[in-house]
């Protein structure tokens, strides 16, 4: 076991971040940028206050679904590192109250889960991803 704490140092060194944006520090298009407005994934569009989706702190989520779909089930994970599961819980209206965690790198996108179902009884499923504590500028 000569080997093993170079590998935690290595785990624990890992943390959060995301080895590309440090490259290039460059904002990743594929993310949803709330504060340029709502963020639409397979028909479902996600809006988020405050807008830099603050760690640590409540966040109401407004989701929209497309006419024929219907909610099954949300949830919100880490998209590149497992922080956890949160259930997410969307009243009538598709509003929802969330708080998730912070993360030392000061680089962590969360992605929400939604599964949908049509009229026809088929599911879809609807991914954002965001940076947690985003830029405000």
């Amino acid at each position: 076991m000569k080997y093993a704490p170079i590998i935690i140092v290595a785990a624990a060194l890992s943390g959060c971040s995301d080895p590309q944006a440090e490259k290039n520090e460059t904002w990743d298009p594929t993310l949803c940028q709330f504060q340029q407005g709502e963020c639409t994934r397979n028909g479902a569009t996600l809006a988020v206050t405050p807008f830099s989706a603050p760690s640590e702190e409540p966040l109401t989520f407004h989701l929209t679904l497309p006419d024929d779909q219907k909610l099954v089930a949300s949830r919100i994970e880490g998209r590149d590192m497992f922080m956890g599961v949160i259930p997410v819980r969307f009243d009538e209206q598709g509003n929802a109250e969330v708080i998730y965690g912070s993360c030392s790198s000061g680089y962590m996108v969360w992605r929400l889960f939604v599964t949908t179902e049509d009229e026809k009884g088929e599911q879809h499923h609807h991914l954002f991803d965001w940076l947690a504590d985003a830029p405000t500028e």
